[in-house]
C-alpha cells in the first residue's frame, strides 16, 4: 500500500463526518499530499488555460476523477498511470463547453446542491462557475482537515526532507567556494541558482534572497526579487535566504557571510543569533510547548541583549510540500508542537548600516527538543 491510500481514507472519513459529498482538489499542496499528483512549476506570470476553473481532482467517497485542460492533460495523465486510486482522467479540449462538462460530472456523482470541500488555492472562478451550473452548491475549506495531517510528517517524508536539506548544504558549500569581493547580490543569486540545478534539484522553492548590508548601504531591499546591485565589499555582510525543491519536498536555508574579519560587535551579534536559534530548538519538545512559546524562547535571548526591535519577524514556519505551511512559530499561534512536525528556525538581527545577520535551518520536533536536518556550520564565515 502506498502512503497516499491511508491519507485518502482519512480524508474520506472526515468528509463523511462533515457531510461533504466530495472534495475538489485544485492544484495545490493538498493535492500533492493526498493523491501524489505534482503541480506544474509556476511561471512568473499566470498561464491561463481554457477550463482552468475545473482543473483538479473530484474526490468522492468512491472515486477520484481528474479533470485537466489539454495543455496540462499529458502532465497529469503520465502521473496517474501508477496511481490506481485515480479512477479517471478527463481532458478539456479548447472549445469544449466546460459548464456543460461540470454539470454532467455534478449530476453523475450527485453533487449538485451538496457541500464540497475545497483548498484555499482553488480559483474563485471555480466556486462562481460551479454555483452558476448548480445553484445551492456550498463549499467549505479543507485546510482545517488537511493541514493537521500535513503538519506531522511520516518517516518517508522526513527522509525526503533530510535529502533536500543535505543537498542544500552542498549547494551552499559550493557557492562559498566561488564567493569573492566585488560580486553583486545578483551575481551571487545567479551562482546559487546555478548550483541548485547542477546538484540535480528541481530548482528554487521561492525567490532566492541575497541581501548585502553594511556601512553606507540603504536598508531598502533592491531589485525585482530580493537581489540587486549592492557589491560585497570589506565590512559588509552577505545574508543568504534560499531553498530547493527535491522529489516534491522543500528546504529553506540561511547563513551570513562576512566580507573580511568581523569586529567585536558583529561577532557578538552572530553569537546572539546562533544562541537564539539553539534556545528555540531546545524548547521545541514534543507535547510540551506551543508554537508561540518556541518563538518567545528564542526571542528572549535577543531581547535581553538589547536587540529586541532588530529581530523584526517571526521565528519560523512549518515546511514540507510547501515552503510555508502552518503552524507558525509566531505570537498568537497556540498550536502545541508534536513529534515529527517540521519547521524553519530562523532568528536574525538587522542593524541599520551595520548588518543583517541570520541563520535558518529546517528542524524536526522531538521529545528532547528539535534537531536540525541541515548540517552546515554555524561558525562565523568569512571571505
Amino acid at each position: 500500500m502506498s502512503r497516499f491510500e491511508p491519507r485518502l481514507q482519512k480524508l474520506r472519513e472526515q468528509m463523511d463526518a462533515k457531510g461533504w459529498a466530495a472534495t475538489f482538489l485544485a492544484p495545490s499542496g493538498d493535492m500533492e499530499y493526498l493523491i501524489g499528483v505534482r503541480r506544474q512549476r509556476p511561471n512568473a506570470t499566470k498561464s491561463h488555460m481554457h477550463g482552468d476553473w475545473l482543473y483538479g481532482a473530484i474526490l468522492t467517497p468512491t472515486e477520484c476523477v481528474f479533470v485537466a485542460p489539454y495543455l496540462a492533460h499529458h502532465f497529469i495523465e503520465d502521473q496517474a498511470k501508477d496511481k490506481p486510486w485515480i479512477t479517471d482522467v478527463i481532458k478539456i479540449d479548447d472549445g469544449d463547453d466546460v459548464s456543460a462538462m461540470a454539470g454532467s460530472l455534478l449530476a453523475k456523482y450527485n453533487l449538485a446542491g451538496q457541500t464540497i470541500g475545497i483548498p484555499r488555492e482553488a480559483l474563485a472562478s471555480t466556486v462562481y462557475e460551479i454555483q452558476k451550473v448548480a445553484p445551492g452548491t456550498k463549499f467549505e475549506g479543507t485546510w482545517d482537515v488537511v493541514s493537521p495531517m500535513r503538519s506531522i510528517k511520516d518517516a518517508e517524508e522526513i527522509e525526503l526532507m533530510r535529502q533536500a536539506a543535505l543537498v542544500t548544504d552542498d549547494i551552499f558549500a559550493d557557492v562559498l567556494k566561488n564567493l569573492k569581493l566585488g560580486m553583486t547580490e545578483t551575481d551571487i543569486m545567479i551562482e546559487v541558482e546555478h548550483q541548485m540545478l547542477k546538484h540535480g534539484t528541481e530548482g528554487s522553492s521561492f525567490v532566492t534572497g541575497i541581501m548585502i548590508k553594511g556601512p553606507g548601504i540603504s536598508d531598502v531591499l533592491e531589485g525585482v526579487g530580493r537581489a540587486g546591485g549592492v557589491e560585497a565589499q570589506p565590512g559588509r555582510v552577505i545574508a543568504f535566504d534560499f531553498g530547493v525543491v527535491l522529489d516534491g519536498y522543500v528546504n529553506d536555508f540561511g547563513r551570513t557571510v562576512h566580507c573580511g574579519d568581523p569586529d567585536a560587535e558583529l561577532r557578538r551579534i552572530h553569537e546572539l543569533v546562533m544562541t537564539a536559534q539553539a534556545n528555540g530548538m531546545a524548547a521545541m519538545k514534543a507535547g510540551q510547548i506551543t508554537a508561540e512559546g518556541a518563538n518567545a524562547a528564542a526571542r528572549r535571548v535577543i531581547e535581553e541583549a538589547g536587540y529586541g526591535p532588530n529581530f523584526f519577524h517571526r521565528l519560523g514556519h512549518g515546511i514540507g510540500i510547501d515552503v510555508h505551511e502552518p503552524p507558525f512559530l509566531a505570537k498568537g499561534d497556540k498550536t502545541t508542537l508534536q513529534a515529527n512536525m517540521c519547521f524553519t528556525v530562523e532568528p536574525s538581527i538587522w542593524v541599520e548600516g551595520r548588518c543583517f545577520t541570520r541563520v535558518e535551518d529546517v528542524v524536526v520536533v522531538a521529545a528532547e527538543g528539535a534537531y536540525s536536518l541541515n548540517q552546515t556550520t554555524r561558525e562565523i564565515l568569512v571571505i
